[in-house]
């Protein structure tokens, strides 16, 4: 009777074993296949096929990530999240994978579950320089300059001792340099990543904005130029084009580039804030059309006080003159 019961119990176990085994033989021909596809651009048939992998084999890592990874691709955010966490519920040490989390979080809008993925993998791996880049990045958004400092000049001193590219690392240093008022610092920065990438409308469009802060606006005028020749659709730098013109005196022009950058990204919000700024001596109408566009979307406090501030002037200026 035992021996019965060991013989079924053998029986079993070479069933489930070749079972287990035409599974991840399914779910690798599937990985291939959808390798093959992404390899093409083709992201929702190599989802299919990732998708069918997982189905064959539900712990499959390879799977799971490049899923996760087209669901990047797609803009299928959501989908994103869940792969991740898929693959971490299995490997939960692997530090690129949360890093890779933090910035599917980020693109839902979710700072905080952002900012906790990518200390997870700093946690992991300390010496993790993309954790300390993205995380850096997040944390001057925030407001928090000297954290962001830190996590920068770290992934800087990572990306270079192991002589990586680091030209996004260079950017993101001199932007981070632009928004502390060091526009000497941050030309240096960003002049490593133009010698990196010397096409990259980023970059040049970046470089533009360094100059501006010195009052270069002529100089500044042809980075821009030069980001636009990159990219002729590049609303950023219609917007550094108008701050040019403004700088230089040439009202005309910069309303012009503003209004361009508007029509190409309608959801620009500061270009009404910027728009408003240029009319407000010469069209207050004008102007208070635009800080109250500014106002209905504003994220910057800084900059919604300042709009409050001066439609409170704008509103009493033109109430004074229809007494008149």
């Amino acid at each position: 009777m035992k021996r019965g019961v060991r013989t079924l119990w053998a029986v079993g176990w070479l069933w489930a074993s070749a079972t287990i085994a035409l599974g991840q033989s399914m779910a690798d021909k599937h990985v291939e296949r959808g390798n093959e596809f992404a390899m093409r651009r083709n992201y929702a048939r190599a989802k299919v096929e990732y998708q069918k992998a997982v189905r064959a084999d539900p712990k499959h890592l390879d799977a799971l990530y490049n899923l996760a990874v087209v669901c990047m691709e797609l803009g299928e955010w959501k989908e994103a999240v869940e792969a991740h966490h898929r693959y971490l519920a299995i490997k939960p040490h692997d530090a690129d994978v949360w890093t890779q989390l933090g910035v599917v979080h980020e693109r839902l809008g979710d700072r905080e579950a952002a900012r906790a993925a990518y200390r997870k993998a700093l946690e992991l791996q300390p010496d993790f320089a993309r954790a300390h880049h993205n995380l850096g990045v997040l944390l001057k958004e925030e407001g928090d300059m000297d954290s962001a400092g830190r996590h920068l000049r770290r992934a800087l001193e990572l990306e270079e001792s192991s002589g990586r590219r680091t030209a996004g690392v260079y950017y993101s240093m001199g932007v981070y340099c632009l928004a502390r008022g060091q526009a000497r610092e941050a030309k240096q920065m960003l002049q490593r990543a133009l010698e990196q990438e010397p096409h990259s409308p980023i970059f040049l469009n970046a470089m533009g904005d360094a100059y501006l802060m010195e009052k270069d606006a002529k100089v500044a005028l042809v980075y821009f130029r030069r980001a636009l020749e990159k990219d002729a659709n590049y609303a950023l730098a219609y917007s550094g084009m108008g701050d040019a013109h403004r700088q230089l005196g040439d009202i005309e022009e910069a309303a012009r580039n503003y209004r361009r950058a508007l029509q190409l990204q309608p959801n620009f919000h500061v270009i009404h804030f910027k728009l408003g700024e240029l009319y407000q001596e010469s069209q207050p109408a004008e102007a208070i059309k635009h800080f109250e566009k500014y106002l209905a979307s504003a994220r910057n406090p800084a900059f919604a006080r300042q709009a409050n501030e001066r439609l409170a002037v704008l509103r009493a200026l033109v109430e004074l003159h229809k007494g008149k």
